[in-house]
C-alpha cells in the first residue's frame, strides 16, 4: 500500500508570510503535530539565480533566543552567529561611540 496516498488525520494550518514570525509560528505548529503550509509571495532565495529586494541584519535578543529554544534550535542558530557587545553611534562630526547592550560581559 502506498502510504503517501493515505489521507492525513493531522489538523492543517496555513501560515501567510514566511518571514521571521511566519517561520517561527510554522515551527511551533509543526512541533505540535499540525500539517503546515506556508504561503510566501517572494521566491525561495536558496533557489533563486538572482536575489533582489530588501536585506536585513539580524540581532538576536534574549526574547528571540527563548523562542528559538522552545522549538529546539537555539544552540544551532547561536553557533552560526557572532556576539555583539555594543551598538556603535556615529555622530555628525565623525566620532564613534560604542554603547553596550547590557552589563559587562553581556552580548546580544
Amino acid at each position: 500500500m502506498d502510504h503517501s496516498a493515505k489521507k492525513s488525520n493531522k489538523k492543517r494550518v496555513a501560515i501567510v508570510g514566511g518571514g521571521l514570525v511566519g517561520a517561527l509560528n510554522a515551527s511551533f505548529f509543526a512541533k505540535r503535530g499540525f500539517a503546515v503550509t506556508i504561503f510566501e509571495s517572494r521566491e525561495d532565495i536558496r533557489c533563486a539565480k538572482v536575489v533582489k529586494g530588501r536585506s536585513i541584519n539580524l540581532a538576536l535578543s534574549h526574547r528571540g533566543r527563548q523562542a528559538l529554544k522552545h522549538i529546539g534550535i537555539e544552540e544551532k542558530i547561536v553557533s552560526m552567529g557572532i556576539p555583539m557587545h555594543a551598538r556603535m553611534i556615529h555622530s555628525l562630526n565623525g566620532k564613534q561611540s560604542p554603547i553596550p547592550y547590557g552589563k559587562k560581559g553581556q552580548v546580544m
